[in-house]
C-alpha cells in the first residue's frame, strides 16, 4: 500500500554542484553526503540528488512533484535569482491554492505549491522506535496556570520572556515555530517545521521539536515536548517532558543523539529559570 510522498529523486550531470546549489536554495546542508548520492530533508520529504547515469537525463518528463511552500512567487523568484528558469507562472487553481514551477540549473523541474488544505506528518517516529528515556524539568511559577500557558501559546506572549520572533498557531498541526537566528539563511533559524500536537487550555500543550542547526542529522527527526500546566492556589506547578528520543543510533560513531540529549538537557533548565526571572523578576538593588 503507498503511505505518502517520501522521497523526489533529481539526476544532475554535476552531483557537486547540485549539491551546493540546493543547500543554498534550502539554507541547510544535506543529512545524507555521499559521492553516489546526496539527500536534503525538506519538511520530513525527502530531496535527493544523484549523479545522472548512462541514458539517464534531467529534464522536464511530463510530471512534476510540488514541494509546499508559504509564497509560491517568492519561491519562483528565489529560485530564478539563483540561476533557474521560470518554467510555470505562479496561478490560483481554485480554494486558495497557487501552483508554479522552475527549472533549477540542472534542468530538473521544480514545482512549487500553497496548499493549506494539507500539512505534513507532524512527527516521524513509531511507538516501537522510541526510547522510554525523557529529559524532564519542573518547577513552581509564581503564577497563573491559565497565565504560563498564555506565555506559551501565542507569538505576541512569547516574545515578552524568551523568543522575541516567532509563528504559533494554536491548533493541531499549526505552526510552533520559535526563531533564535534570523540572520542566518532560512531552515537555519531555529525552529522552522514544528508543530503543535494537541493542547488542553490551561493545562496542557505538546508540540513537535527539531535539534538546533549545528546538529544536522539529528535535526532533520523531530521528537515532540509536552508541557503540563498545574494549578496550585494562585501558584502553578509546571513540567516540560521532552520525548521521542529513539531505541537506536546512540552508540553510532557518527551518532549526534548524545550531543542532542545533553544540550536539550541543559537548555531546557535554562529556559525554565528564564520564565521563572520573568514571572518573579529580582528586586532592584
Amino acid at each position: 500500500m503507498l503511505k505518502g510522498l517520501r522521497t523526489v529523486g533529481y539526476h544532475v550531470k554535476d552531483l557537486e554542484g547540485a549539491k551546493r546549489w540546493y543547500a543554498e536554495l534550502l539554507g541547510k546542508q544535506p543529512y545524507f553526503d555521499q559521492p553516489f548520492y546526496v539527500g536534503f530533508d525538506v519538511g520530513g520529504y525527502e530531496l535527493g540528488l544523484q549523479p545522472a547515469a548512462e541514458g539517464t537525463q534531467p529534464g522536464a518528463g511530463g510530471d512534476t512533484a510540488y514541494w509546499g511552500v508559504d509564497d509560491v512567487q517568492a519561491a519562483l523568484e528565489r529560485i530564478v535569482e539563483r540561476g533557474g528558469k521560470l518554467h510555470q507562472a505562479a496561478q490560483d487553481v481554485g480554494e486558495g491554492i497557487v501552483v508554479g514551477a522552475a527549472l533549477d540549473p540542472f534542468g530538473n523541474v521544480l514545482g512549487v505549491i500553497k496548499n493549506l488544505n494539507f500539512a505534513p506528518p507532524l512527527t516521524y517516529a513509531a511507538q516501537a522506535d522510541v526510547s522510554t528515556r525523557a529529559i524532564v524539568k519542573e518547577a513552581k511559577l509564581a503564577a497563573t496556570a491559565d497565565h504560563v500557558f498564555s506565555l506559551w501559546s501565542s507569538s505576541s506572549a512569547m516574545a515578552t520572556w524568551w523568543a522575541t520572533e516567532s509563528r504559533i498557531d494554536l491548533r493541531p498541526g499549526g505552526f510552533y515555530e520559535l526563531f533564535f537566528l534570523m540572520d542566518a539563511p532560512l531552515g537555519l533559524r531555529g525552529g522552522e517545521g514544528c508543530r503543535v500536537l494537541s493542547y488542553l487550555p490551561g493545562r496542557m500543550l505538546t508540540f513537535s521539536w527539531n535539534a538546533p542547526p549545528h546538529l544536522a542529522r539529528t535535526r532533520a527527526l523531530p521528537t515532540w515536548v509536552v508541557l503540563e500546566f498545574q494549578p496550585e492556589a494562585s501558584d502553578c506547578r509546571f513540567r516540560l517532558t521532552h520525548l521521542g528520543w529513539p531505541n537506536s543510533e546512540w552508540d553510532e560513531p557518527e551518532s549526534q543523539w548524545p550531543e542532542t540529549y545533553a544540550y536539550f538537557d541543559a537548555a531546557w533548565g535554562r529556559v525554565l529559570e528564564r520564565l521563572a526571572s520573568h514571572l518573579s523578576p529580582a528586586a532592584p538593588t
